[in-house]
């Protein structure tokens, strides 16, 4: 099933006002099918594959003069999996400095600075767009809210990959997972990350996935896996730039009282953390549940605020006595902050200490029964 995103109308009407539009996305996130749903909307259209040899000659070491004969006179002009052609960043800029009126838009799986270490900005000639697994509100939308309910499971289990939603059977979701995750991390960044250490890197993800929820110290980090402190650094920039994880840094207004040093480190997708540690049993009888469903939620918070286009800074919370909250977002300087704390089932109030230093805070406490309405009904 192809699914409607809900960036579609966002890219869509954003076609000329920059002459580049980047489309950021892991793999198989279903950048390709978004762009050529984008394409049919024009009638002439030149798609070109960063992954074809062929067509990544078209671009590379060509002039100013040459790549504006090869684009001009197109309404729309594509180059899907952009960050395989080379100096890729030198080659936009040509484009949209010679190209009277170019609409292009590109689409990456990972950062164009990843792939070529480009120094070569493309500020003020491009506007960026983020597309990430589908989201439980693409997905109510596409089947209705009742049948998102009784499939929690699964993407708790497999995660929300377009391919492994539509997958018809367990087995055959846990094979498809499984691939993804390896392609994903020992192909595309082993290829274009310069990692040299592949036991150590691969020992490091695995560790990353088995602490959800939990604070990463890199100094800790790097004695575990036995490697500089500098090089667990580069290698979680690396998964961040790739869309695998991200980081969440702590809110704090006071120093002294609450802890700043220490980032809680997620996976866009629990699918591919499930995979990456080898357990794929039904999320109920696990022992991790909580840290999955935390995981999952927090995620989507991600998605909702990146569709949205909402301005605002998210964090967790944490006091040396032990108040904590999950995910705080800060919206209007720090006046307005929603606050949330997931738990599987059962209830929780917002602890006191974090009313006592933000007593104008919305807090919410997340629940498996209350997921999907806390995100349809926004």
């Amino acid at each position: 099933m192809n699914y409607i995103r809900t960036i579609f109308d966002q890219i869509y009407d954003n076609i000329g006002k920059k002459p580049i539009l980047v489309l950021y996305g892991a793999r198989q996130v279903g950048k390709t099918t978004l762009i050529k749903s984008i394409m049919a909307k024009f009638s002439n259209t030149l798609y070109l594959q960063g992954d074809d040899p062929k067509e990544a000659l078209l671009l590379e070491h060509k002039s100013a003069k040459e790549l504006a004969s090869l684009v001009s006179g197109y309404e729309l002009v594509v180059i899907d999996e952009a960050q395989r052609v080379k100096d890729i960043g030198t080659t936009l800029k040509l484009i949209a400095d010679n190209v009277e009126d170019a609409r292009v838009i590109a689409s990456g799986s990972s950062s164009f600075e990843l792939a070529n270490k480009l120094n070569e900005p493309l500020t003020g000639r491009n506007r960026k767009f983020y597309l990430y697994p589908l989201s439980i509100k693409e997905l109510v939308d596409a089947y209705g809210k009742i049948n998102i309910d009784k499939e929690l499971d699964s993407y708790l289990t497999f995660g929300l990959y377009p391919g492994i939603v539509n997958a018809n059977s367990r087995e055959e979701k846990a094979i498809l997972i499984k691939e993804l995750a390896g392609d994903y991390l020992f192909k595309d960044l082993f290829l274009f990350g310069d990692i040299r250490n592949s036991f150590a890197f691969e020992k490091l993800v695995k560790l990353l996935a088995l602490r959800i929820g939990s604070e990463a110290s890199y100094t800790e980090l790097a004695k575990e896996v036995g490697v500089s402190r500098d090089t667990i650094y580069n290698y979680i920039n690396l998964l961040e730039q790739a869309f695998i994880i991200f980081r969440l840094t702590p809110l704090y207004t006071n120093k002294t009282k609450e802890i700043n040093k220490s980032h809680k480190i997620y996976f866009y997708d629990v699918g591919i953390r499930n995979a990456l540690i080898g357990n794929t049993d039904s999320i109920d009888i696990r022992p991790d549940k909580g840290a999955i469903f935390e995981n999952f939620f927090i995620a989507e918070k991600i998605k909702e605020r990146a569709y949205s286009q909402r301005s605002s800074d998210i964090h967790f919370w944490r006091n040396r006595q032990g108040g904590e909250v999950d995910f705080v977002e800060s919206l209007s300087g720090g006046k307005d902050i929603f606050a949330y704390e997931c738990k599987w089932k059962e209830m929780a109030n917002a602890p006191i200490s974090f009313k006592t230093v933000y007593p104008n805070a919305h807090f919410e406490c997340i629940t498996i029964e209350s997921i999907v309405r806390h995100f349809i009904e926004r």
